[in-house]
């Protein structure tokens, strides 16, 4: 009997020691176990400062009978009605959660999420437009929310959860997944009535156009005319060349036959006058290019192959691995374009001189870019599960990678 009191006890102790004690915002949050409303004042509900999600985290600062004192992940301090709260989340989402705040995917498995609507928006370190941009959020970047603020200008945390690296943007530039075929309709509703709205919707259409390239043409041309007709030149913008890599890219065959073709390519390398084959270079060959063993790399991927060791030198590194046969075999990570290295692609010498332009007319139909984050850094898939990763910078060949899928 004594035990059950005893443990009873203790329940309770827990209970009220969750209820009254404070967290500082450098503490580990809580996490609701329903939605709902967060209000300026206490006991009033009428002055609502926001909604939060299911497993919402939260930082209890005080509570009464019937509310908790609290402040969410955007620093919004303000009451909310006492629930149980959770010591960790769990993907679950409670009864009535409104879909129009916190949609969940097609399939209600996602994290609560919007999508940016503007191009390049600035992503702050605190939520204030004075503040820091940390970076800029492309178009329809999805992002997940927790809590959203039902006052006008308000602020949404997105960054990492324990805000040891805090991001903010304003509720306002969320909103629903865009399609390219929305945003065209948008654009040729002001095209050639407001010019300012016309070149907005002319610059998402081209970031927009770059996740899909069916429509990468019609997108650009479509800016180019935009543009061209206001007269005014983005000068962080070759539209002229990002429009002959999407006249290749219309020229791309199936997967099979380009596989068929990268093979038939036979990639390599040519260093100081030594021919380096993937899954062929010996430790010899190392040792005569006067390369480093060493047995890590700082920051390696943690998957898609399982390196024994490396060779290393201020410009490359080659990793050895066991092949089919249990022989070590290295094959070329990294490597820079410096003098004496050359990347062979059939007839084709890339090296530091090698021209970005001729590059995509040779290869463009092979190529894949995600051009929005990352420009000029080209793809060519490397079997079913890796890539060549090759680099331009002001129009010239800077390096090489590869890559391999977890």
């Amino acid at each position: 009997m004594l035990q059950r009191l005893y443990l009873l006890f203790t329940m309770l102790l827990c209970f009220i020691t969750l209820d009254t004690v404070a967290q500082s915002a450098g503490d580990r949050p809580v996490y609701t176990s329903e939605w709902g409303h967060l209000y300026r004042a206490e006991n009033n509900k009428r002055d609502l400062l926001g909604i939060f999600s299911t497993e919402a985290p939260i930082y209890v600062l005080d509570s009464n009978l019937t509310q908790y004192k609290v402040q969410v992940s955007n620093g919004d301090i303000g009451f909310i009605k006492k629930q149980p709260l959770q010591k960790a989340m769990s993907g679950k989402r409670s009864e009535g959660e409104p879909a129009q705040y916190f949609y969940r995917g097609s399939q209600g498995s996602q994290c609560p999420h919007f999508f940016v609507q503007v191009s390049e928006l600035r992503v702050r370190k605190a939520p204030n437009v004075t503040s820091t941009a940390v970076r800029r959020a492309k178009l329809n970047e999805l992002i997940c929310v927790d809590y959203i603020p039902l006052y006008s200008d308000g602020w949404v945390y997105v960054g990492d959860h324990f805000h040891e690296k805090p991001e903010f943007i304003q509720a306002k530039f969320l909103g629903a997944e865009l399609t390219y075929d929305n945003v065209l309709k948008n654009y040729l509703q002001v095209r050639g009535k407001d010019q300012k709205q016309e070149m907005v919707w002319a610059g998402r259409l081209r970031e927009i156009a770059w996740t899909d390239d069916r429509k990468l043409k019609e997108a650009l041309t479509f800016w180019k005319q935009s543009f061209e007709n206001a007269g005014v030149k983005d000068p962080k913008i070759d539209i002229d060349f990002e429009l002959l890599v999407a006249e290749r890219f219309q020229s791309r065959p199936t997967f099979d036959a380009i596989m068929s073709q990268v093979e038939a390519l036979r990639i390599h390398y040519d260093w100081k006058g030594t021919l380096l084959y993937d899954g062929k270079i010996t430790d010899n060959q190392m040792k005569q290019l006067e390369m480093k063993r060493v047995e890590e790399i700082p920051n390696m991927p943690e998957c898609g192959w399982e390196p024994k060791y490396y060779y290393q030198s201020p410009s490359s590194i080659v990793a050895f691995e066991e092949n089919s046969k249990g022989k070590l075999v290295g094959s070329v990570y990294q490597t820079s374009f410096v003098e004496g290295v050359v990347l062979r692609i059939g007839q084709e010498r890339v090296d530091g001189n090698y021209d970005e332009k001729e590059f995509v007319k040779k290869f463009g139909h092979l190529l894949t870019v995600t051009w929005i984050d990352t420009p000029h850094v080209y793809h060519i898939p490397n079997g079913d599960a890796g890539l060549f990763i090759i680099t331009f910078e002001n129009g010239k060949a800077v390096c090489y990678a590869c890559m391999f899928y977890c």
